[in-house]
């Protein structure tokens, strides 16, 4: 049943492009576990958005010869559509919360039985009465169904998004269940009006272009936040490759004066930069390259007494809170200046109390990353320079 304005067509026809698009643009989360429910949300959004266009709809009537049957396709497609959307919910609930006994099954058992009641009741409905302004005969037990049906997949989705959305970290995750809770939601207003339109007589021709509205935002909504949450791999990536290239100084600085530990030359920075290989697995291994020079120099070159001093200094010259930092840094550099004018290592066992602090259970993480990012800043400062060059001149004047 068509029997809204011209303009309403058009605007199906910008539906069309943006789930598209967003479908297409989003192809390779296919090949993700992760982000393929996403992608087969989007894929059903974008059936829909085909089966709903006029054109299409005259050419499967006009093929069929079976009055309002492209209805009965989009009918079809959309409780397929609000199966998926269903099933996506489920799936992030269950994949947050392993042991949950969410009904996994329950979307398909539903749509299934829609649509064999939709099936049915449209080949027993005569022709003028099929998805008529008002329900009559057999079509009123078919509007009872679907409208229960697309409260029932609405509510339980878009409920599970709302909780989901409560426990996410990730801001931008946590927009998208958000954005995706509340497109849903947008279907209850959609089927409260088609009740109203199939049950009460007489209702204003305004009814179907608010239902249209609705209808509209929910495709649109759900497309973008389906879109934004399968984006959430990237970002990481993106961050991860971020905090790469901060680490970038302090590692060449290090990597060059510990070349026994070097498999490969230390590239430049454009050439680092787009290097390629996981984001995560990068990051993780420059830190560990980081703690493993540091432990080398440490374990080679650093002594009691070089520790002692590194400590007593950085009493001397900085704040309370960044005096182990400080001294960290100070014997750090004179055991890095060592090593790269060639000083033989030495047989002590300095003990491990100015190592540098482990600040978070993953190395990839935004804490351990800054604190390595603050050790290369005080490496470079002028204090830490002094130090080392007061180091430099007590071990040549011994000599």
């Amino acid at each position: 049943m068509r029997d809204v304005p011209g303009w309403v067509e058009s605007l199906r026809g910008v539906l069309l492009i943006i789930v598209w698009t967003v479908l297409i643009l989003r192809l390779p989360a296919v090949r993700r576990r992760q982000q393929r429910p996403a992608w087969v949300v989007l894929l059903c959004l974008a059936l829909g958005s085909v089966v709903i266009q006029a054109g299409v709809a005259r050419w499967i009537d006009g093929t069929s010869g079976v009055a309002h049957l492209s209805d009965l396709v989009v009918s079809l497609v959309a409780l397929t559509d609000f199966a998926a959307v269903w099933w996506f919910a489920l799936h992030l609930h269950r994949a947050a919360h392993p042991g949950s006994g969410q009904p996994f099954r329950a979307p398909l058992v539903a749509a299934a039985t829609m649509a064999v009641i939709a099936v049915v009741l449209f080949v027993l409905t005569p022709d003028a009465d099929r998805y008529g302004k008002q329900a009559h005969g057999w079509w009123i037990p078919y509007a009872i169904a679907w409208i229960g049906y697309g409260a029932t997949t609405a509510i339980g989705a878009a409920a599970i998004f709302w909780r989901t959305a409560r426990s996410m970290r990730s801001p931008i995750l946590r927009v998208s269940m958000i954005a995706l809770a509340l497109g849903v939601g947008a279907e209850l207003p959609y089927l409260v009006i088609r009740a109203v339109r199939w049950f009460v007589p007489d209702t204003p021709a305004g009814l179907a272009v608010a239902g249209f509205w609705f209808s509209f935002t929910r495709f649109v909504v759900v497309a973008l936040a389906c879109s934004v949450a399968a984006l959430e791999p990237m970002r990481r990536a993106l961050l991860y490759r971020a905090r790469r290239q901060r680490l970038y100084g302090l590692w060449l600085l290090l990597r060059k004066a510990t070349p026994e530990l070097v498999l490969h030359e230390p590239r430049s920075r454009p050439a680092d930069l787009l290097s390629s290989g996981d984001s995560w697995e990068l990051l993780h291994q420059r830190v560990v390259e980081i703690r493993d020079s540091i432990t080398f120099l440490h374990d080679g070159w650093a002594t009691p007494r070089l520790l002692g001093e590194a400590a007593e200094y950085a009493v001397d010259v900085a704040e309370p809170s960044r005096e182990r930092l400080v001294a960290v840094a100070c014997w750090i550099e004179a055991t890095r200046r060592e090593a790269r004018t060639g000083a033989p290592r030495i047989d002590q066992e300095p003990g491990q109390g100015l190592l540098p602090d482990v600040r978070a259970t993953t190395s990839t993480m935004r804490r351990e990353v800054s604190q390595l990012v603050k050790l290369h800043r005080h490496l470079t400062s002028r204090a830490v320079k002094d130090f080392a060059d007061r180091q430099e001149s007590s071990s040549a004047s011994s000599v």
